[in-house]
């Protein structure tokens, strides 16, 4: 790393959005400062999952691939998926998806937050023009000796704050009770959802046969689980959770956090710009937080080395802006999403009930309708092209 004091680029918060950029960034030679509070304690191998896991879409992998970071992380704790299936209790509508329907070896790959975490700030920090200072003593920002400052400190970002940008943001009156166990029979390749009156419940299969199970429930009952005894917990669970669960044998880890959304009302203002959660929040019912802000870091990356190439200041306005036109309109979309199926899945609508299990019904059906989606799920784009956009770092 760099013995720099001052660069051109401060990226606060080094979680994994932000490690992504800094390692981007100072792949291509750009120098960049990178803050992070609270760097990850090392996973050891042995150890069962950690609680927070992410589902990696193909176009994350390949970003990943690209920016050198995925090499880094242990294969034996990484679990790929190649189908999803969703249903509605209220009837018979099903939804499934394979990796086969769109020419692919897997959906994705499920990941623990802090393994990907580590392995993104080990790799930046071997960066010459990356300075990493994790734990940073202080996340002060000294707005005037930086080009640019990226906020990827999260949905409560201070940095946004201060730079007086506004946000629109609503509570789904929801929290995720998330539980890692092993199962019997140990989970497979396959993701499900099941949607309830109460709210979703979901099981994501994990590194050696482990599961992560989430269930989406009212902020009282999520409280009234997390109280439990362990066997009752479990039992809970088990009761609850249709019969594809089979058998809680181990409860490795639980815990609960709140379901709300957020949108940035702009993304840049001034040399301040926002990336990740800073910017946007979404229901995490599809999974698609970590793979809307690692394209953040992608083409806000992209557009710093335009600003370079061009002799312009990495802070310019048009980079930004075009930065912000390049994914506002994708985070939006994902967000309008979500919030329907939080509607549309969560809600108890008596006599309209059967209308989900028709449009479940359809949707599994819909042929052309169905690849778009999963493309979009997959990529970020609805064609068959699943690359990220290339740029070759400078050696």
């Amino acid at each position: 790393m760099t013995d720099m004091k001052v660069q051109p680029v401060l990226v606060v918060g080094g979680g994994m959005v932000g490690a992504a950029l800094a390692l981007d960034l100072g792949r291509q030679n750009v120098p960049v400062r990178l803050l992070e509070a609270k760097p990850p304690a090392p996973i050891d191998a042995n150890e069962p999952p950690r609680l927070r896991v992410s589902a990696l879409n193909r176009r994350s992998i390949d970003y990943l691939q690209h920016i050198g970071a995925w090499e880094a992380l242990n294969t034996a704790r990484l679990a790929d998926f190649d189908s999803l299936s969703a249903w509605d209790i209220s009837g018979n509508g099903r939804l499934e998806f394979s990796a086969n329907e769109v020419g692919l070896d897997r959906l994705g790959t499920f990941v623990e937050n802090e393994h990907l975490q580590g392995a993104l700030l080990t790799k930046a920090e071997e960066q010459p023009t990356v300075q990493l200072e994790a734990p940073a003593p202080s996340l002060t920002v000294e707005w005037d000796e930086h080009d640019l400052i990226v906020a990827a400190d999260g949905a409560a970002s201070p940095l946004r704050e201060k730079a007086g940008i506004g946000i629109w943001t609503g509570d789904y009156g929801q929290h995720a009770v998330v539980a890692t166990v092993l199962t019997d029979p140990p989970a497979a390749r396959e993701t499900w959802q099941r949607f309830t009156p109460d709210g979703p419940q979901a099981l994501l299969p994990l590194a050696q046969g482990a599961a992560s199970l989430v269930w989406y429930v009212s902020a009282t009952k999520a409280q009234e689980l997390l109280d439990l005894t362990e066997a009752d917990f479990i039992a809970a669970f088990e009761t609850a959770f249709p019969p594809e669960l089979g058998r809680i044998d181990v409860l490795y880890g639980r815990g609960a956090f709140p379901i709300r959304r957020l949108h940035a009302k702009r993304y840049w203002q001034d040399n301040v710009v926002l990336v990740g959660d800073s910017a946007h929040v979404i229901h995490p019912l599809a999974g698609q937080g970590v793979n809307l802000g690692l394209r953040d870091a992608q083409a806000l990356a992209e557009q710093i080395i335009k600003a370079r190439d061009a002799g312009l200041p990495l802070s310019h306005p048009s980079a930004l802006a075009a930065y912000e036109q390049a994914r506002r309109p994708d985070n939006q979309l994902m967000q309008s999403l979500m919030t329907g199926f939080h509607i549309g899945f969560t809600a108890s609508l008596g006599p309209l009930a059967p209308v989900r299990s028709w449009g479940l019904s359809l949707a599994g059906r819909g042929g052309w309708l169905k690849r778009a989606v999963l493309r979009y799920a997959l990529n970020g784009r609805t064609d068959d092209h699943h690359q990220v956009d290339r740029h070759t770092p400078t050696q």
